[in-house]
């Protein structure tokens, strides 16, 4: 008696929440900011360049609507301490760590760059000397890889 009474609740919800369920775009709800940023108009800054805005270390564009520019770096055992930044550091084109400032970054690891003026350096060592693609993939949080090239 009592597992009839059990079956025929479980029947009923589950009826009721399958006529319940739909799809809903969250997005026409609750917008996610968009990432408006002008990315050919932001540099690689740090030290190897004294933190200018150079036209060899300004971002390009690659067909996959990333954004990159490769660098000749020495592995002499330091850190290189860099972000990404406008020619005038405008906040929100004032890329770089979130929180604390000198985050390392590796080869191949995939790092979340934080976007405004309370952003910190990022560090990176070569671990040979050569050539090095730092690529920028946008989006709300945009994505930085360094590569070796």
């Amino acid at each position: 008696m009592l597992t009839s009474k059990l079956k025929i609740m479980f029947l009923s919800t589950a009826v009721f929440f399958s006529g319940c369920t739909s799809t809903v775009n969250i997005r026409e709800y609750l917008p996610l900011p968009q990432d408006n940023r002008e990315y050919s108009e932001i540099y690689l800054r740090g030290v190897f360049n004294w933190w200018e805005a150079e036209p060899d270390y300004q971002l390009i564009a690659d067909d996959n609507g990333a954004y990159f520019v490769d660098v000749k770096l020495i592995a002499d055992g330091q850190p290189y301490d860099f972000r990404f930044a406008d020619d005038v550091y405008t906040s929100e084109d004032n890329c770089g760590a979130a929180a604390v400032t000198g985050k390392s970054v590796t080869v191949g690891q995939s790092v979340a760059l934080h976007c405004d003026a309370s952003s910190g350096n990022l560090k990176f060592m070569p671990s040979e000397t050569g050539t090095y693609r730092f690529l920028i993939q946008p989006g709300i949080a945009p994505d930085l890889i360094i590569k070796k090239l």
